[in-house]
């Protein structure tokens, strides 16, 4: 507590609208050591404390006439501040006491009481005002550690049934009241527990008998369900506890079981096997692919020596190899397996395996036992050695081969290695080829053979047709088989080599008996050609001489179609020697031949023709028909010099069909013609195109009246060799 003179430093605000009186008052206050203040309003009050010198205690009568009176004016000034009112004023009224206790604590002094009242008054608002202070500041202090602590207390007064709840409470059970009753309180207390919490609290609060509960409760605001752990102990007549919010803490709880179950399994499912010991080498653990690999059950091995439960040899000498959680154990360092090195399983099995081991230290780096990680590694060792086996067959058979070898770094074209027979074959030295890179060899330059060892790389094996140089300068055809292969981990370029100068002889002289052939074949083909055409002339000079008779009619009906095989031999065989023929090309020269010759005055073609490669067989039956039909109509559809027009379309219908379509404008048909084979008056040239049709395995509808014919083939070609 500060002493009088300190407190009479203090600054004391003196509230009071009479002038006298205020001056009397503060006359006595100075005297007494205080600074004083004055104010003749409640409005002039409230002003003083918020400016910025604060008093340390006011003075304030009640009654100030106009105006804001003292009352009205101490629940403003405490509205924004807390320090000590006193109240002065000539009433000693009940009224009067209610009015100043509802208001503030620190009482009201009566005017005209005297000095001495005055000041003991004024001494005593200044102790009430530090203890209040102080206590708030032990209850702040007091909430902050529940905070922390994540607790709260609660005490039952007395002769009552009410629970009071302090903030650290209030914040765990979501209440907004400082208390509670007994039975809204266990309302909120979930039923597994309600029982049991109501006797407890009984025989505390009846047998003083204290107890620990641990129940859960709804939230007050919420209505989540919450953990909390509850004590309760008599102290004199009071019942007091301490709550505890567990949420947290099942929370963290929850949380850690579930780290320990994924590491549980990750234990159990990890690929490699996993022994862990104590500081004195005894197993601790093991997990399945350890208990498959020694051949123990986790409960068997517990608590045995290691080495008891991973026998380790040497895979060579059969000598047991010092264990490595030992050597751990002993150094502090992290250990590795020896290579050769088999796993001996309780049942007699035996692996090559690889491991490791490790301390296990706590966060100062003490030891708390060893980890050993192994796993099994009898595949990759087999085929290790298997390897080596390869390696040193390989290196028999590249020595001792007849046949050139040449092992060559693809990365750079220099030669490794070369057998015996490469140094017969060239003519130099092994050390000499060895000496060398493949491009001193290869007559390609160095940037093609580069291209061609990337490509053997890539594809996995290669042949080749190169020349290659000789010691002598002289050069020689070869035949290389290349491909990649491995040795010490290094890739390397295996070249296996045979003289293709022979070879490449009867290579030569089969090609010029095919440019013989070729030669000759060209030169039948040419007299086919010219026959034909001779047959043809022989035609046209008979018609010549038999002038306007019948039988000259028949011999240009002959002669165009003579002249119609020519344009396929003439397609045919001066095309490279193609025996196929273009569609669109070889149509069009037929009917543009038959436009310029047989077309009546004032009849016009229109075609409409895809391209595609037709078989030289195909292409004459087509030739024929396109050329009598259209021979047809220049003939029959258009009778004293009638105009009109000649369609002709060829065309693929789907992936298996052709379709041929002749069309005219002209008269028509005679209908007994068009009704298909076997008409009485059905006319050679149509006689001829239905036979052909026929052969190609198509089919012919004629359709005519007076407007014109339409004639529509189709042939099916799937599987059939129309095409080339």
């Amino acid at each position: 507590m500060d002493s009088p003179e300190c407190e009479r430093s203090k600054l004391i605000l003196l509230v009071e609208d009479e002038a006298l009186i205020a001056m009397t008052e503060s006359f006595v206050l100075k005297e007494a050591g205080y600074r004083v203040e004055l104010a003749s309003s409640g409005e002039s009050a409230v002003e003083f404390t918020e400016g910025p010198e604060r008093p340390d205690l006011i003075l304030m009568d009640i009654d100030l006439g106009p105006g804001m009176d003292g009352t009205r004016a101490a629940m403003a000034i405490l509205a924004k501040r807390k320090l000590p009112i006193v109240f002065l004023t000539s009433h000693s009224s009940a009224e009067m006491v209610r009015l100043v206790r509802g208001i503030t604590r620190y009482g009201y002094v009566l005017k005209n009481s005297g000095t001495f009242v005055l000041l003991a008054s004024i001494e005593m608002a200044f102790e009430l005002f530090a203890k209040e202070c102080a206590l708030e500041e032990r209850n702040q202090i007091l909430q902050r550690a529940e905070e922390i602590a994540g607790i709260g207390y609660w005490y039952v007064p007395p002769g009552t049934q009410e629970i009071r709840f302090s903030p650290g409470s209030r914040a765990i059970l979501g209440l907004d009241e400082e208390s509670s009753s007994f039975e809204d309180f266990q309302r909120r207390v979930l039923s597994e527990a309600s029982a049991d919490r109501t006797a407890a609290f009984e025989a505390l609060t009846e047998e003083a008998k204290p107890y620990d509960l641990t129940y859960r409760i709804h939230r007050a605001d919420t209505g989540e369900v919450t953990t909390i752990k509850s004590s309760g102990r008599i102290c004199g007549e009071t019942a007091i506890g301490v709550l505890q919010d567990l949420s947290g803490i099942e929370l963290l709880l929850g949380k850690l079981r579930k780290s320990e179950e994924r590491q549980a399994v990750t234990l159990r499912s990890i690929g490699d096997g996993v022994i862990a010991t104590d500081r004195d080498g005894r197993v601790t653990e093991l997990n399945r692919m350890a208990e498959a690999l020694t051949g123990w059950r986790t409960e068997e091995a517990l608590g045995r020596p290691v080495a008891e439960v991973f026998s380790i040899v040497n895979a060579s000498t059969r000598r047991t190899v010092e264990n490595p959680i030992r050597k751990v154990i002993e150094t502090g360092y992290i250990v590795g397996l020896a290579n050769h090195t088999v796993l001996i399983s309780k049942y007699g099995t035996e692996r090559h395996i690889s491991d490791s081991a490790a301390p296990i230290l706590d966060d100062r780096g003490a030891m708390l036992g060893v980890v050993l990680v192994f796993r099994d590694i009898t595949k990759e060792y087999l085929a290790q050695e298997q390897l080596r086996h390869d390696a040193v067959l390989f290196k028999s058979l590249f020595t001792d081969s007849h046949t050139p070898m040449l092992l060559i770094d693809p990365a750079s074209g220099s030669i490794v290695d070369a057998n015996l027979a490469s140094e017969s074959f060239y003519g130099w030295t092994v050390d000499e080829i060895r000496k060398m890179n493949i491009a001193q060899i290869n007559t390609l330059g160095r940037d093609e053979v580069a291209v061609e060892m990337r490509k053997a790389m890539e594809e996995g094996r290669a042949e080749f047709r190169f020349v290659h140089r000789l010691a002598d300068g002289g050069e020689r055809r070869v035949n290389v088989v290349s491909g990649p292969l491995r040795i010490d981990g290094k890739p390397l370029l295996l070249s296996i080599v045979r003289d293709a100068t022979e070879v490449y002889s009867q290579e030569m002289e089969a090609r010029a008996l095919r440019e013989r052939s070729e030669v000759l074949m060209s030169d039948m083909r040419h007299r086919i050609k010219n026959n034909v055409q001779m047959l043809a002339s022989l035609v046209n000079l008979q018609k010549s001489e038999s002038g306007q008779d019948r039988d000259s009619g028949a011999l240009a009906e002959l002669s165009r179609r003579i002249a119609s095989m020519a344009l396929v031999y003439e397609h045919l065989y001066t095309k490279d020697g193609r025996e196929s023929i273009d569609s669109r090309e070889y149509l069009s020269s037929l009917l543009r031949s038959m436009e310029s010759g047989f077309f009546p005055k004032g009849v016009g073609l229109f075609t409409v023709l895809e391209d595609m490669v037709l078989s030289g067989r195909f292409a004459i039956s087509l030739g024929l028909i396109v050329g009598e039909f259209v021979t047809n109509a220049c003939k029959h559809a258009f009778p004293s010099g009638r105009p009109g027009t000649i369609s002709v379309s060829f065309a693929r219908k789907g992936a298996s069909r052709l379709e041929l379509r002749v069309v005219d404008d002209g008269a028509g048909m005679d209908r007994s013609a068009a009704c298909g084979s076997g008409a009485t008056n059905e006319g050679l040239g149509l006689g001829i195109a239905r036979s052909l049709v026929s052969q190609e395995g198509g089919k012919l509808v004629v359709e005519s009246d007076g407007s014109g014919t339409s004639i529509l083939c189709s042939f099916e070609v799937d599987g059939r060799e129309c095409f080339r």
